[in-house]
């Protein structure tokens, strides 16, 4: 047999998590806020700060190969350079994580 009348609603459930937490995992919690609202500001600048970039580098530049050399135009070399760049972070973090993890004996 359940009780009706005794079963809690969410909001009394939220009001009583928060009451429970400590001011240690407030901290953590609202630290953790703090980071990924600076890190979507960070991100955000590099974003304006690479589109202002572009816009200032529209000329061609001559780019020269180990076989040849070809023309072409500096905000593609910017665009390639940053994706490029973004790819091997990327690989490399991935890299770094996956060789220093902690391993399971069998």
């Amino acid at each position: 047999m359940s009780d009706q009348g005794q079963e809690e609603r969410p909001e009394e459930r939220a009001e009583q998590r928060y009451e429970d937490e400590t001011r240690w995992q407030r901290g953590i919690r609202y630290g953790h806020r703090g980071r990924m609202y600076l890190t979507l500001l960070l991100g955000i600048l590099a974003a304006v700060l690479l589109i202002l970039l572009i816009a200032r580098n529209t000329r061609q530049v001559k780019v020269d190969y180990v076989v040849g050399h070809s023309q072409a135009a500096l905000i593609w070399l910017v665009v390639i350079s940053a994706i490029t760049g973004w790819v091997l972070g990327i690989v490399t973090a991935y890299l770094v994580r996956r060789r220093t993890r902690w391993r399971r004996t069998a």
